[in-house]
């Protein structure tokens, strides 16, 4: 058994230590007698008390130590991992369009994928295959599924294998991360690099065949309307217009104080579904679609919702060139399957030993499994010790009420 915070073990530990101290500081009324002299002085309760160092009422001091233990031990939040694993694979695979050859991914990665502590497929999202990892990997062999791949991430995957180890580090001794991927230009981003610096320890690299590389696209005519046009009825007037600070267009970002004057038309969908044909070409900086384009039989199609800066420089920004530029290209995003250079995959794969799990983070969990189950627990010793303390004080009362006519009797 671990505790992720032991320090409310020492803290209960320090007040259990208090209470005993108390119970041998126990304090009592004097004992009291009728005297004939003073008959005539007015009947009042006796607030005189005297401490002696005695120890008093075990049972009592009993349930209030194992009270404060309890409480002390789920604010503690243990975790009960009989069996350590000397090492716990984690299989990350790539089910993005950069995969060329489905068959060989799925060879590649069924031996990982039997035995792994946890598997992981991934494109532009990592999601982790908790049941049938063997059966969801084969079922990658079916071609048509590929047809609606999406752009990988490496950065994405990188997070998602860091978020199960930091799950997996208290029940382990290593960590091995494998990657099967054809590792596709495409794939990296500016974040790369430093995700894969946060893992302490190598990586294994399972390259497998990327897809074949875009050719050359030929000149095709690309139709820009805006939204003002008229000319289309995706887009309705926004009441009132309001500003925003920036715009995203594949990877040309432009800032600016824009005056958003249009949105969606009601009853127009912000992910179009019809083939995949429409997609969301440009969003604002808070999500909000700004432009989609189409791809039509003799080019592309582009609706833009977008007003061009009229004062300022903002025109003869770079940014604003990048924007402008990525009108007049292809529909759908950029493609990149050239490899990654080896420099870069020697240094993702690393020449470390395995990830010690001492060095992944902690998972910060709030409540435990065991938790529940300790302040039950404590909640029924808190009801024993007011039960308890109540009986040991009426029990006083009642000796103090017959004490007291005997010695009156014998004054």
């Amino acid at each position: 058994m671990i505790f992720l915070a032991p320090a409310f073990l020492v803290a209960a530990g320090i007040v259990a230590a208090g209470v005993v101290a108390l119970h041998f500081l126990s304090t009592r009324e004097p004992d009291t007698d009728l005297l004939p002299t003073v008959r005539f002085v007015p009947r009042v309760p006796v607030q005189a008390t005297t401490i002696t160092m005695r120890f008093t009422d075990p049972w009592l001091l009993a349930l209030r130590v194992l009270l404060i233990l309890l409480l002390g031990a789920a604010l503690a939040r243990p975790l009960i991992h009989p069996f350590a694993q000397p090492v716990s694979r984690i299989t990350v695979v790539d089910v993005s369009r950069a995969v060329g050859s489905p068959g060989e991914l799925v060879d590649s990665a069924l031996g990982y994928v039997e035995g792994a502590a946890a598997v992981v497929f991934f494109d532009d999202e990592a999601r982790e295959i908790e049941d049938g990892a063997v059966d969801s990997l084969e079922s990658l062999r079916d071609d048509a599924r590929w047809d609606r791949a999406s752009a990988g991430s490496l950065s994405t995957a990188l997070i998602g294998a860091s978020r199960i180890a930091s799950r997996l580090r208290d029940g382990t001794d290593s960590l091995q991360l494998v990657v099967v991927s054809p590792f596709a230009q495409e794939e990296r981003d500016a974040a790369t690099e430093e995700i894969r610096a946060l893992w302490p320890g190598r990586i294994d690299a399972v390259r497998v065949a990327a897809a074949a590389r875009q050719p050359d696209e030929a000149p095709t005519a690309t139709r820009v309307e805006w939204a003002d046009s008229g000319a289309t009825g995706l887009w309705a007037a926004r009441e009132p217009p309001d500003t925003i600070g920036g715009v995203r267009a594949n990877d040309a970002v432009m800032v600016y104080p824009f005056v958003r004057r249009w949105q969606l038309a009601p009853g127009v969908a912000a992910e179009p579904a019809d083939g995949n044909e429409t997609r969301v070409y440009a969003r604002w900086m808070d999500g909000e679609p700004a432009a989609f384009e189409r791809a039509t039989a003799d080019g592309c199609m582009r609706s833009v919702a977008i007003p061009m800066p009229t004062e300022g420089d903002a025109i003869l920004r770079p940014d604003f060139q990048r924007f402008l530029d990525g009108l007049e290209g292809p529909c759908g995003e950029p493609r990149d399957m050239s490899p990654l250079p080896e420099q870069f995959m020697a240094a993702f794969a690393g020449d470390e030993t395995l990830a010690p799990a001492s060095r992944v983070a902690r998972q910060v969990m709030r409540v435990t499994p065991a938790v529940p189950w300790i302040l039950g627990f404590a909640l029924v010793v808190a009801l024993a010790e007011l039960w308890l303390r109540r009986r040991l004080a009426s029990g006083a009362r009642t000796n103090r009420a017959v004490e007291r006519p005997g010695r009156s009797r014998a004054a």
